[in-house]
C-alpha cells in the first residue's frame, strides 16, 4: 500500500451524493462506503465532495454555486456523472464563463466503473487536500497581516477607490483621529483628513491612483475635538486597477515639525543675533570654532571662512591682559561655564571690549561635546565705566564739596571735601537731606525759588550761609544741576559748593580799601590841593611855591592811584564771555588817537593791519591807554616816540593769537617793576612803584593772554600784549563784537 493510499485510508472523507434514482445511489454508495463516508441526503450538506447526476443539476445548481462561493478559497470538488450520449447540458470546467469558481469540476461517464470513480474522487480529494492546506496559510497569513496592522504605531486608512469612504482602519488611526472604527467607518475621509482643504486631499487620492503609490508631509488631520495634527502620509493602491481602494499609512509628525520650526527659528536667531555666537569642538586638537554666526563676523571683520578651524584666541593682542584669558582656560579645563571682559582685537586691527561667556553642552550622559560662545562688544560701556571711574576720582578729590540727593531731595553720595567741610561723615549725611547744613539764615522763599528752578529742569545758582556740624557759619557759592534719565525724567540732583568766606571776606576788605582809596583819600586830596594852590597863590617867594608844587604833584599822583584802585575793582566784577569779541585793530587806532591828543608833544606811529579780532572787551582798551601813557609820561626824551603795531602772532600759532607790540625810546621800564611783574608776586624787598603795570597784566591775563617785554637796546622799552584770536564771523554766530 502506497503512502496516498494509506493516507486515504487513515483519513476519510465525507461525500454527499445527488443521484436521481434509488438503484444507482445505492450501487454508487456501496462503491464509494468502502473509503469514504457516504451521505445520501436530498438536502445539502457541508461535505468534502459532491458526486452529482446529470439530471439532479438543475435542482442543486445555484445552492452548489453559493456553497463554493462562501467556502473559497478553500476547494470544494463537484463530480458531475453524465450520462453516456449526454448532449452536454451542463457546462463542463472548459466552459466556465470565469465568474468565481466553476460549477463541475470532474465529470465521468455512466455507467461508472469503481476503479475510474475512486481514482476521479481521489483525484478531487487530493486537490481539496492541498486547498484546504493552502487556506490555513491565507489564514494565517491574514491573521498575522491583522495583528500587524492592528499594532503598527502608524495609522492605517483604507480607502475606497471613490475616496468617499474609509473601509478599514487600524486602532492608531483611531488614536490619532480621536474617532472609535464604527465612526471612521460610518464618515468620508474628508471630515478628518486634510478637512480644511477637501480638494488638496482628493488630488493626492488620484496622484496616487495614477501613480500605483504617493507620499507628502503636507496633509493635516482634524481631530473629533477639533485640533488640527500634521501629517506624514505614504500611500499605494492595494490592487493594480484603476478603481483600487489605497491604503494611507499616516504618521503624526506635528511635534516633530514643530521642533524643526523651532529649530529653524533658533538657528536663523542665532545666525541673526546681535552678538557674536561660537560653538566650538573640544574633542577636536586645539577646540576650534565649527559654528560663528553673523554676528561674530559684524564683531571681529574676519568671515565665516577665516573663522572656522581656529581657535578663538587668535583675537586675542597685546593690550588683552593675561587674566581675564587665564580665568577662561581654567573654566574650560573644569568643564565649568565662565564670563570675562577683555580687550580683542579686529580684523582691522582695532580694539574693542568683549565680554565673552562660554558654556559646556552636554550630552544625555553628561560627556562635554561642545562650548557654546557668546560675544558681546561692550567697548560702550567700559568707557562709561572707566570715566565713571575716573569721575569718581575726580569728585573725591575735588577741591569742591559735592553731594547728589534723589528727586526729594535725600542725600544719597557725598565726596570727601563735604566731609571735611561740613564736619558731618558719610555715613552720618546719606540718608539725611541738606537741612543737617541749613543754617537759617535763608528764608523760606529762598528754598522756594531753588525747588522751582531745579523741577523745572534749570540750573541753580546761588549764595548762602552753611552751618558745619560743630554749629560754625560759612558762606558758600552753590551750584545746583537736574540729573534727567533717558525718558528726560528728573531723578536726581547735583550739588557743587566752593566756600567763599575768605573770598567774601577779601571782597568786603577790598570794598573798604576801595572806599578809603576812592572816596576818603579822594577828599583829602582834594583838600590838599586846594589848601596848596591857596599857599601858592599867597608865596612870593619861588622856593617855596617850588615846594608847594611838589605838595600838589604828589597829590595829584594820589588821587590817580584812587582811581586806579577802583579800576583794579571792576576788572574783577565783570567776567569775559568765551566768545566776546573785539576789532582790536580799530580798539588800538581809537586809543592811539585819544593820547595823541593828550600828549601833543609825542609822536605816534599806528602801523594798520587788516582788521584782526581778539577774544576781549572794552576793558583792553584801558590796557593799551595806561602803556601809552607810561611810555610818554615816563620818557626822558624832547620827543617821545611811540609806535604801535597789531598783527597775528610771531612766537606763538599766527591763527590762534594777536600780538599788540608797543615799543617807544625812553629810558626802559626798571629792572624791579619787571622782575615783579614777570614773577606775578610783591615781597617785601621786591614790588612795583604803582598800580599801572599791574593793571595791564591782569587785564591781559582774564582775557587768557600774556604780557611780555621786549629789549629795546640802547633805549626804550617794547612791550607785547599776546591775545587770543577770534573770527571775523563770530557776531555772525551770535557773538558780540564790540567796537570801540
Amino acid at each position: 500500500m502506497t503512502a496516498q493510499s494509506s493516507r486515504e485510508v487513515s483519513e476519510r472523507h465525507t461525500i454527499q451524493l445527488l443521484i436521481h434514482g434509488d438503484n444507482d445511489r445505492e450501487a454508487l454508495e456501496e462503491f464509494l462506503d468502502e473509503r469514504h463516508d457516504v451521505v445520501a441526503d436530498d438536502t445539502l450538506q457541508p461535505v468534502d465532495c459532491y458526486v452529482v447526476g446529470e439530471q439532479m443539476v438543475p435542482t442543486y445548481r445555484d445552492a452548489l454555486r453559493e456553497h463554493k462561493k462562501e467556502a473559497h478559497p478553500t476547494f470544494t470538488p463537484v463530480l458531475l456523472i453524465q450520462q453516456e450520449g449526454s448532449r452536454g447540458t451542463v457546462p463542463l470546467p472548459s466552459e466556465q464563463n470565469g465568474n468565481g469558481p466553476p460549477l463541475v469540476d470532474e465529470v465521468v461517464s455512466a455507467p461508472v466503473d469503481r476503479t475510474t470513480l475512486f481514482r476521479r474522487v481521489g483525484n478531487l480529494l487530493a486537490r481539496r487536500e492541498q486547498s484546504v492546506e493552502l487556506s490555513t496559510r491565507y489564514e494565517d497569513v491574514q491573521i498575522r497581516f491583522q495583528r500587524l496592522f492592528d499594532s503598527t504605531n502608524d495609522a492605517i486608512f483604507v480607502v475606497a477607490p471613490s475616496g468617499d469612504e474609509i473601509t478599514e482602519c487600524n486602532p492608531a488611526a483611531c488614536d490619532l483621529v480621536g474617532y472609535s472604527r464604527d465612526e471612521l467607518l460610518s464618515i468620508s475621509p474628508t471630515q478628518t483628513i486634510h478637512a480644511d482643504d477637501r480638494e488638496r486631499f482628493r488630488s493626492f487620492l488620484q496622484q496616487v491612483q495614477e501613480a500605483g503609490q504617493g507620499s507628502t508631509d503636507d496633509l493635516t488631520c482634524q481631530t473629533k475635538e477639533g485640533e488640527t495634527r500634521q501629517l506624514e502620509v505614504s500611500a499605494a493602491t492595494l490592487e493594480d486597477s484603476d478603481q483600487s481602494p489605497i491604503i494611507l499609512s499616516a504618521r503624526d509628525v506635528t511635534d516633530r515639525k514643530t521642533y524643526a520650526r523651532e529649530l529653524e527659528l533658533k538657528s536663523q536667531a542665532m545666525d541673526k543675533a546681535p552678538v557674536g555666537i561660537t560653538i566650538t569642538d573640544p574633542n577636536r586638537d586645539d577646540n576650534p570654532m565649527i559654528y560663528v554666526n553673523e554676528g561674530f563676523e559684524a564683531l571681529t571683520g574676519y568671515s565665516e571662512s577665516e573663522s572656522l578651524g581656529r581657535n578663538c584666541r587668535f583675537l586675542q593682542g597685546e593690550a588683552t591682559r593675561e587674566e581675564p584669558v587665564a580665568e577662561m582656560r581654567k573654566a574650560v579645563e573644569k568643564d565649568e561655564p565662565v564670563s570675562v571682559e577683555l580687550r580683542n582685537y579686529r580684523k582691522d586691527g582695532s580694539q574693542f571690549w568683549n565680554r565673552v561667556s562660554i558654556a559646556p553642552v552636554r550630552d544625555d550622559a553628561g560627556t562635554v561635546e561642545n562650548y557654546v560662545g557668546f560675544q558681546e562688544n561692550v567697548s560702550e560701556r567700559k568707557e562709561r565705566e572707566m570715566d565713571l571711574q575716573l569721575f569718581k576720582k575726580a569728585v573725591e578729590s575735588a577741591g569742591h564739596a559735592v553731594f547728589i540727593t534723589d528727586r526729594e531731595g535725600t542725600i544719597e553720595y557725598v565726596n570727601p571735601k563735604f566731609e571735611a567741610r561740613t564736619g558731618y561723615t558719610r555715613e552720618e549725611a546719606v540718608g539725611k537731606t541738606p537741612r543737617i547744613i541749613k543754617s537759617g539764615k535763608q528764608d523760606a522763599a529762598f528754598y522756594d525759588r531753588m525747588w522751582q528752578t531745579i523741577l523745572s529742569g534749570e540750573q541753580w545758582n546761588a549764595n548762602l550761609i552753611n552751618q558745619r556740624k560743630n554749629g560754625e557759619l560759612y558762606h558758600v557759592d552753590q551750584t545746583i544741576s537736574p540729573i534727567a534719565n533717558g525718558d528726560g525724567e528728573i531723578t536726581h540732583f547735583v550739588t557743587i559748593e566752593s566756600d567763599v568766606t575768605n573770598r567774601r571776606l577779601r571782597k568786603q576788605q577790598l570794598d573798604v580799601l576801595n572806599r578809603v582809596l576812592r572816596h576818603n583819600l579822594r577828599n583829602g586830596t582834594n583838600v590838599i590841593q586846594g589848601r596848596a594852590e591857596l599857599l601858592r597863590k599867597s608865596l612870593g617867594d619861588d622856593e617855596h611855591r617850588a615846594d608847594v608844587r611838589a605838595i600838589e604833584e604828589r597829590a595829584d599822583a594820589l588821587a590817580t592811584l584812587g582811581d586806579k584802585a577802583g579800576t583794579v575793582r571792576s576788572l574783577f566784577e565783570n567776567e569775559v564771555s568765551a566768545e566776546t569779541a573785539t576789532n582790536v585793530t580799530e580798539l588800538v587806532s581809537d586809543v592811539v588817537t585819544t593820547v595823541s591828543e593828550e600828549y601833543s608833544t609825542a609822536s605816534f606811529d599806528v602801523d594798520d593791519s587788516d582788521p584782526l579780532y581778539v577774544r576781549a572787551d572794552s576793558q583792553l582798551k584801558m590796557a593799551v591807554k595806561e602803556l601809552l601813557d607810561n611810555a610818554v609820561v615816563h620818557n626822558d626824551q624832547p620827543k617821545p616816540e611811540v609806535t604801535v603795531t597789531t598783527r597775528p602772532s610771531r612766537e606763538k600759532q599766527s591763527e590762534q593769537w594777536i600780538d599788540i607790540e608797543i615799543v617807544d625810546n625812553g629810558p626802559g621800564i626798571p629792572d624791579q617793576e619787571l622782575e615783579t611783574i614777570k614773577q606775578g608776586e610783591e615781597t617785601p624787598l621786591q614790588h612795583g612803584t604803582g598800580l599801572g603795570l599791574w593793571i595791564v597784566y591782569w587785564t591781559v591775563s582774564l582775557y587768557g593772554g600774556e604780557v611780555t617785554f621786549v629789549d629795546n637796546s640802547p633805549r626804550g622799552t617794547g612791550v607785547v600784549l599776546n591775545l587770543p584770536r577770534m573770527s571775523a564771523d563770530s557776531s555772525v554766530r551770535g557773538t558780540p563784537v564790540e567796537h570801540h
